[in-house]
């Protein structure tokens, strides 16, 4: 063979090898670009839901026979609070004349401070001022999306300083949240604010968890989690890492009630399981059967009602 003959022998292999590269590079930045427009699209359905408005909620649990059509005697005053990034939070507050404390309470995902009425009203029997409001992005609330947890949970913080400044440092303040807001409410606790006890309804123990949960139910991989993570990082400012509700009340001593529906397919009961279990020197847990995602207090009222005015009576009596 000649010189030549071998030149072009090796010039072919090139360009073979070239051809292989270069066909084996765009296919991987293709299956790239689809990976990451796939977790972009996962983050923005996360952080950009479709909302319902407060007389959607209101009206629905009026039909349900949870709340009365006639909520007077709550006596609500408007009540908007400007969190330390100068979100502005809008609420109710319904005094107590004979007020045993002040309890916070924080609605579920895509839903209104009306949401909250149906625990509200027993608490405010039971002669508690109650505060509702709406999670930014949600209801009246500003902001531009939602962040499961995130600033929520400083919102939190935010809400009970404002009554502490008001009402003194000694005033009783209790924490009420249902699905999301049960997180919120449990997240804040990693800020040591001056609170006396959380009721938490169907929280989540950690968003990691529960989008990969999501991930299984809709037969994606697991994989997107990395990419959702980053663009949660770089486009709304938080990671998985900074929603660890399980974390936040394993760390605290503030006295927890877990509540949750054996059958809640969208927060599974393991969960509120993993919470337990890291938080047992200081909390009590509830499973309602036959029960979806935020439907333990719809099917079981008046023992729902009990356990909880039941769980503060004790908390503050020991307290």
């Amino acid at each position: 063979m000649f010189p030549s003959d071998k030149i072009k022998e090796l010039m072919g292999e090139i360009e073979i090898f070239l051809l292989v590269f270069f066909s084996t590079l765009f296919i991987l930045i293709c299956l790239l670009t689809v990976y990451f427009l796939i977790c972009v699209k996962l983050s923005n359905f996360l952080s950009y839901p479709n909302k319902y408005d407060r007389e959607y909620t209101h009206n629905l649990d009026v039909e349900k026979g949870l709340i009365p059509a006639d909520m007077s005697f709550l006596k609500r005053e408007t009540l908007n609070i400007t969190a330390r990034d100068g979100t502005l939070i809008k609420g109710d507050f319904s005094y107590h004349e004979n007020q045993k404390g002040i309890v916070i309470l924080a609605h579920g995902y895509t839903w209104t401070r009306e949401g909250a009425l149906k625990y509200g009203q027993f608490l405010y029997n039971d002669g508690f001022s109650i505060y509702i409001y709406d999670e930014r992005f949600h209801g009246e609330s500003d902001f531009k999306y939602v962040t499961m947890g995130h600033n929520e949970s400083m919102d939190v913080c935010d809400i009970v300083n404002y009554f502490k400044n008001k009402y003194g440092k000694d005033v009783i303040i209790g924490l009420q949240g249902e699905s999301m807001g049960a997180a919120s409410v449990m997240n804040s606790l990693k800020y040591n604010p001056d609170v006396d006890f959380v009721l938490e309804d169907c929280g989540y123990a950690s968003l990691k968890d529960l989008i990969k949960h999501k991930l299984k139910q809709m037969k994606l991989p697991s994989i997107l989690l990395i990419g959702c993570n980053l663009v949660l990082k770089i486009k709304f400012k938080y990671t998985f890492k900074d929603v660890e509700p399980i974390n936040s009340v394993k760390n605290s001593n503030v006295p927890l009630l877990i509540m949750h529906g054996k059958d809640d397919t969208l927060v599974p009961v393991t969960h509120a399981l993993d919470i337990y279990e890291a938080t047992k020197k200081h909390s009590e847990i509830h499973i309602f059967n036959d029960s979806e995602h935020a439907k333990s207090y719809e099917n079981y009222k008046n023992e729902y009602e009990k356990i909880a005015i039941d769980f503060i009576h004790r908390i503050l009596k020991e307290q």
